[in-house]
């Protein structure tokens, strides 16, 4: 009756180390992968720490930056102060369909920058 047990070893041997294999090649896929994110995110710390002294990096960035924000904010004067005061508005154009996506960007950045901070000085 209990003749069979000796043959359902070896199979249950046999997917055991089956699933074991497949397992640790997922995780070690997975590890490689972690280890691939960190070696980047070291990489652009290390750009983000090598340029932080650089002035003139610093002044072209500003440069960069100011028009979109200032833009933006002169935009959202209209939109929220100048709606309930209309002498008060400054009647800027939208931005063209083309650059809309310009002062996201610009918000986006600067947004980054800050979260850098905060985490160096966590």
């Amino acid at each position: 009756m209990l003749s069979w047990l000796p043959l359902i070893g070896p199979i249950l041997q046999g997917l055991g180390s089956t699933a074991v294999s497949l397992y640790s090649t997922f995780k070690s896929t997975e590890v490689e992968q972690i280890k691939a994110g960190v070696t980047d995110a070291q990489t652009s710390a290390q750009i983000i720490r090598d340029t932080n002294d650089d002035i003139c990096l610093r002044l072209l960035r500003d440069a960069a930056l100011v028009f979109p924000i200032l833009w933006s904010a002169i935009i959202g004067w209209d939109t929220v102060v100048a709606y309930h005061y209309p002498e008060l508005m400054w009647r800027v154009p939208d931005y063209p369909v083309d650059v809309r996506y310009i002062p996201y960007g610009a918000f986006a950045f600067l947004f980054g920058l800050l979260g850098f901070k905060v985490w160096k000085n966590k």
